[in-house]
């Protein structure tokens, strides 16, 4: 039963075009955190010269069972086709998908 949960998690995560997915670390206690940003719902267009034509903040807190409620903040800019130009992190790291898998493996 456990291998087709996987199968389709797997599938079920890049099923969507208009979801972009962040996977972060915390700085603190070091969980590891699925971030989802709708992007047809959730960006906000920037109408001056900044980095991106659209712009998305996310504010993080982990699910608390290590006992560690610190606030992550990620921003995320986006071109006009909704493409990932740059992206910046406050109280924790990026980490990549393949890093996040793995965590949850162990557990």
């Amino acid at each position: 039963m456990g291998f087709i949960k996987q199968l389709t998690d797997f599938f079920k995560r890049d099923s969507d075009p208009n979801i972009h997915r962040e996977y972060v670390r915390c700085s603190r206690c070091g969980e590891k955190i699925a971030v989802r940003v709708n992007l047809a719902n959730e960006l906000t267009p920037q109408y001056d010269e900044g980095e991106g034509a659209y712009y998305a903040r996310k504010g993080i807190v982990g699910s608390g069972k290590t006992r560690c409620f610190q606030s992550i903040e990620i921003e995320l800019y986006f071109d006009a086709t909704r493409r990932l130009v740059s992206r910046h992190i406050t109280g924790g790291e990026y980490i990549t998908r393949e890093e996040f898998d793995a965590a949850e493996e162990t557990t």
